[in-house]
Parts: C-alpha cells; sequence; structure tokens
C-alpha cells in the first residue's frame, strides 16, 4: 500500500509566509479607511464650527467695531464638545501703501481709475477720445456743451470719493481664521479668509444691551 504524502516543512513555512503578506496587506488598507474615516469626519466637524465661528466674529466686530491695529484671537470649541478643535483669528487692517482710489477700486471689483469712471460717467471720457483720435475741436465741443458742470461735478465727486475711501480704510479688515487639530502626529488645519467693512458699529466703546441689535445707553 501507497502512504499518503503530507506536506514538507518548506511548503508550510511558503504558506504561512504568504498568508502573512495578505494579512498585513489587509491591515493597512483598513487601517488607511479607518484614518481617512476619521479625517473626513473632523473635516466636516471642524467645518460646520468654523462657519459658526465666522458668523459670531462678524456679529461680535459688527457691534464693537475695529481697533486702530492688527488683532488675533485663539480659543477651542470645548463648549461645542470639541477640545481638540482650535481656532485662530487674525484681523488684519490694509495695507498702509494702499491708498483710498485703489481700495475703493478693489472693493468696487475693478481695476479701472476712480478718475477714469467719474469722466466716463460725466461724459468726459467721449470728449477725451475724440480728441485723442485728432478729430478736431468741432467733435469735443457738443460733449462739453452738453455737460457744462463735468469739470467742477467731476472734481467734488473724486474728493468725495477720497474722502470716503479714506473711511474705508478705517473700517475694512481682512479677517483670517484658521483651524487645526492633531491626529496622532499630524497636524491638520485649513484657513478662511473673508472682508469685513464696519462703517457704523452697533454699540460703540462695545456697549451692549439686552438685545444685540439695541446698544445699551452708555452713561457718561
Amino acid at each position: 500500500m501507497r502512504r499518503a504524502r503530507g506536506f514538507t516543512l518548506l511548503e508550510v513555512m511558503v504558506a504561512l509566509v504568504l498568508v502573512a503578506g495578505a494579512l498585513m496587506t489587509l491591515s493597512d488598507l483598513i487601517g488607511s479607511a479607518l484614518e481617512n474615516h476619521i479625517y473626513a469626519r473632523d473635516l466636516s466637524e471642524a467645518t460646520l464650527l468654523a462657519r459658526g465661528k465666522m458668523a459670531e466674529l462678524e456679529q461680535k466686530y459688527q457691534d464693537q467695531g475695529f481697533k486702530d491695529f492688527d488683532e488675533e484671537d485663539d480659543g477651542d470649541f470645548s463648549a461645542e464638545g470639541r477640545p481638540d478643535l482650535h481656532w485662530h483669528l487674525d484681523l488684519l487692517r490694509p495695507n498702509s501703501d494702499l491708498s483710498a482710489d485703489q481700495l475703493f477700486a478693489a472693493l468696487a471689483g475693478t481695476d479701472a481709475d476712480p478718475k477714469e469712471l467719474i469722466s466716463m460717467l460725466l461724459g468726459g471720457g467721449a470728449s477725451a477720445a475724440a480728441a485723442s483720435t485728432g478729430s478736431g475741436s468741432s467733435m469735443a465741443a457738443p460733449t462739453a456743451a452738453a455737460n457744462p458742470l463735468a469739470g467742477p461735478v467731476g472734481g467734488l465727486l473724486q474728493a468725495q470719493l477720497t474722502q470716503f475711501g479714506e473711511v474705508l480704510k478705517r473700517a475694512f479688515r481682512e479677517m483670517r481664521l484658521t483651524i487645526s487639530w492633531k491626529e496622532g502626529r499630524l497636524t491638520h488645519a485649513f484657513t478662511v479668509t473673508t472682508h469685513l467693512v464696519v462703517l457704523n458699529p452697533l454699540a460703540p466703546g462695545g456697549a451692549r444691551g439686552d438685545n444685540p441689535e439695541v446698544p445699551a445707553q452708555v452713561k457718561p
């Protein structure tokens, strides 16, 4: 009778190595899936908390206004049950080299010089274009006659625009909110940037009443 042939020691070792490699690969895949799930969960919660914090900060500065220098603030979301999530605020003044006209043009969403815009609105641009083409004074004269106040009104508007631009420089801030958290040895973070213009704070001096929309009376 023929004996039943079994596995040799070498065959068993090769099989164990293959099984171990498959288990390690499967473990890595499961670990990566769990890490991605945790990151997606934290990112989703951080995004929702960032939206709420942005709304809170916007309301705060709408009420109390800005100071004459850059401001910073930070904290965490312990009250929301996520003390591991931290926030940092940078409230930046406009660049001192930025002119009032440049700031106004940037907020208006145009690259044109405000003086050119005023000239075009008052009809000065057409006369300038006619003069530059060399078509003669007969074509430029009707434009000037049709709008004889273009020069004085344009100067007045330019003065008002410059004054309003200076007000904007004091009332304009760039707000950067950074949310960060740690996951093991890794640090995750993202920054949300917006711009605020507060011309008339609701509560001068930071005073507030029972109703946030109605500032408290400040006694002299």
